[in-house]
C-alpha cells in the first residue's frame, strides 16, 4: 500500500521544482526527502524521478502518481474539514492577497465575511501572485487574490478555479508640469523619450512596462524599480521618470503627481480570486468568495477625471 506521507513528498517536489525547495517547505532535510522518494519508488516498483547532478524531473509515472495524489489529498482535506465541523471546530480560512487589494478590498470583505459566518476566523497574508498561486497549489492557502496584467499572463491551470473580481484600466503617472499632463488622455508613444519607473523582478508584473512600451513601438529607458506605489509616485513627483499604475494603486496621490488615462485601447489589470478546483463549495470558502464579490460590487468606480485631478 502506498504511503500518503511519501506521496505528499513527491507532490511537493513536483510543485516546488527541486528536492531542496520541497525539503524547506516540509521542514525536512534534503537527504530525508531523497530517502522518502527512494522508498516510494521501491513501493511502486517504477522510477518516479530522473536525477541529474543539478536537478530532478518527474518521469511519466511520477507525473501520473502526482495527479492521483492531488485527488487523495483533496479527499483527506475534505474528510478533515467534515470531522472538524462535526466536532464543532473549523479551520481558519487562509487568504493570500496582493498589496493593493489588501489595502482597498480585503478589510471591508472581512467585515462582510464576519457577518456571514460569525466567529469564523480568516488569516490573511500579503503575497505576490506567483507566490500566492504556489502556496494555493501546495495547500498552504485556501484562496488567493491575484492580479493579471495585459501582456503578462499568469500561469494558471485546470487545478484552479478563478473568478474575475474587477478589471481596471492602467493610467499614466506623470510629474506635475509634464507636457502630456496638459491633455485629458495620453498616448503611450508620446512618452517614448521619457525615463521610466517599473516594478522590480520580485513582482510577477515586472515585464509589463517594457512589453507595453514595445507594443507602442519603443523600448523604454528604465531608471528605477519599485513595487510600492507610494515610492513610485514620490519618484515621479521628483522628476525621476514616468510610470504606469492601476486605479487601486492610485487611491492616494502624492503631491506633484499628475495621473491621466491612456488613450486608444488602454491596457488593463484584472483582479482575480483563485481557489483549488473542487474547494469553492466549502462553506467558508464560498462565503469569502461572496464577501469579496459584494465588496467589489459596492465600490464606487474611480473615474479618469477624478484620478487625473493632480
Amino acid at each position: 500500500m502506498l504511503d500518503v506521507r511519501r506521496l505528499r513528498v513527491l507532490r511537493e517536489v513536483a510543485v516546488r521544482g527541486s528536492i531542496a525547495a520541497a525539503a524547506e517547505a516540509l521542514s525536512f532535510t534534503p537527504s530525508a526527502v531523497s530517502q522518502q522518494l527512494k522508498k516510494l519508488e521501491s513501493e511502486t516498483g517504477v522510477q518516479l524521478l530522473r536525477r541529474t547532478a543539478s536537478s530532478v524531473t518527474l518521469t511519466e509515472a511520477g507525473k501520473t502518481l502526482v495527479e492521483h495524489t492531488e485527488g487523495i489529498l483533496d479527499s483527506l482535506a475534505e474528510a478533515e474539514a467534515d470531522l472538524d465541523r462535526l466536532a464543532g471546530m473549523e479551520e481558519p480560512i487562509r487568504l493570500g492577497s496582493i498589496t493593493t487589494a489588501a489595502v482597498t478590498i480585503v478589510p471591508e470583505a472581512l467585515k462582510r465575511y464576519a457577518s456571514l459566518r460569525p466567529g469564523a476566523e480568516v488569516r490573511v497574508v500579503e503575497a505576490d501572485p506567483l507566490a500566492s498561486l504556489a502556496q494555493l497549489r501546495a495547500r498552504e492557502l485556501d484562496l488567493a487574490i491575484v492580479f493579471e496584467y495585459d501582456h503578462v499572463p499568469l500561469p494558471l491551470d485546470d487545478r484552479l478555479e478563478v473568478v474575475t473580481l474587477l478589471e481596471e484600466p492602467i493610467r499614466a503617472v506623470l510629474p506635475a508640469g509634464h507636457p502630456a499632463a496638459r491633455r485629458r488622455a495620453v498616448r503611450i508613444e508620446e512618452l517614448a523619450e521619457d525615463a521610466w519607473i517599473k516594478a522590480t523582478s520580485r513582482s510577477s508584473c515586472h515585464e509589463f512596462t517594457a512589453r507595453t512600451c514595445r507594443a507602442a513601438g519603443f523600448e523604454p529607458r528604465i531608471v528605477a524599480e519599485f513595487d510600492d506605489y507610494a515610492a513610485m509616485q514620490n519618484s515621479v513627483a521628483a522628476g525621476v521618470g514616468v510610470a504606469f499604475a492601476p486605479d487601486l494603486g492610485l487611491t492616494r496621490l502624492a503631491p506633484g503627481v499628475e495621473v491621466r488615462p491612456i488613450a486608444f485601447a488602454p491596457p488593463h489589470r484584472r483582479i482575480l480570486v483563485a481557489a483549488r478546483r473542487g474547494q469553492t463549495g466549502e462553506p467558508g470558502i464560498a462565503a469569502m468568495f461572496e464577501a469579496l464579490r459584494a465588496t467589489v460590487a459596492a465600490r464606487e468606480p474611480t473615474s479618469p477625471a477624478a484620478v487625473g485631478a493632480g
